[in-house]
């Protein structure tokens, strides 16, 4: 199935090495230009919340501040200072004011170069992390047709497991086409569970694909039938003959007529997408190139002397 894939090794290399994917981030690696731009700046960054921090402690000790505060307010690092208290920060400069004005949120003078070269290097972080996206991005681009190839195979590959797990999950059997050769009957079907009733009585599939042990995930999927809990749907069979065209169900009112419907239906598309049924044997079913139901309706609903259901079908 992966055969003809070409599996783009060195594309993802490269994005391993320049991208944190479980992190979203830019690695400092993606680029050379990058890694310096990002060291100088947690260096001055680093600086810049020292003498802030030695800052606001004074501003806290000459009873300008309730406890040390040191915040960013319109993309510069500053201080929290009482209204009151602004003198205790000569030549500062004011970059917002509390909701009650009672507070000021000033950059003391000696940190105005060291935010404005924050406010650089930022900048150039930011224009460095563009150009590593971009050049990524062209690399992508270039591989565009090979990715979707890629993904179209894994995408297969993943259904197919799927479907595997399920039919160990469900202890399916493997459906055939049916064929007027074999025998009399388009559809031979025998113990087969509604599938959907069926879960309620199964351990729930694994979510893990992968292990370490050689324990395999699916053993003991099945409750024990002495485990508490719905007990297993009570299995049909299903008969009918090639050149049957119509096939009446009747019965009493909670005797499984519309259950027996819906496993038919449900098998029919199953069979169709290349699942296993939960069923004896090798159950037999013709291809269905289009599978209808109109369930649902109202018994005591007629139209034109007729069950609505009828009527649909009459006209």
């Amino acid at each position: 199935m992966l055969q003809d894939c070409d599996f783009l090794v060195e594309l993802a290399q490269n994005l391993e090495l320049c991208i944190n994917c479980d992190l979203a981030v830019i690695l400092d690696r993606a680029s050379e230009e990058l890694g310096i731009v990002r060291s100088k700046r947690r260096r001055n960054l680093k600086n810049l919340e020292l003498m802030l921090g030695e800052v606001s402690t004074r501003v806290f000790q000459a009873g300008g501040i309730d406890k040390p505060l040191v915040t960013k307010r319109r993309s510069r690092m500053c201080v929290g200072i009482r209204a009151s208290h602004r003198s205790l920060l000569p030549n500062g400069v004011i970059l917002s004011v509390s909701s009650t004005g009672s507070t000021y949120f000033m950059e003391p003078e000696e940190a105005v170069e060291l935010n404005n070269m924050e406010v650089k290097l930022s900048s150039s972080e930011r224009d460095e992390e563009q150009a590593v996206l971009s050049s990524l991005t062209s690399e992508i681009a270039l591989s565009k047709l090979k990715i979707e190839h890629l993904l179209d195979r894994i995408l297969e590959m993943d259904f197919a497991f799927a479907r595997a797990s399920h039919a160990h999950w469900i202890d399916g059997a493997c459906p055939a086409f049916s064929s007027e050769r074999c025998n009399n009957l388009a559809v031979d079907i025998e113990g087969i569970h509604h599938p959907l009733l069926l879960e309620r009585s199964l351990k729930r599939l694994p979510d893990i694909v992968r292990l370490k042990s050689q324990i395999s995930p699916y053993s003991d999927l099945k409750k024990d039938p002495s485990e508490i809990g719905p007990a297993f749907p009570v299995p049909i069979d299903i008969k009918i003959e090639h050149g049957k065209r119509v096939v009446v169900i009747s019965g009493p009112n909670t005797g499984g007529k519309t259950a027996s419907m819906k496993t038919l239906g449900l098998a029919s598309v199953m069979f169709k997408a290349g699942m296993y049924l939960a069923a004896q044997n090798t159950p037999r079913l013709p291809w269905f190139d289009l599978i209808l139901a109109d369930i649902g309706d109202a018994q005591h609903d007629i139209v034109n002397v007729l069950h609505k259901y009828f009527n649909k079908a009459l006209y």
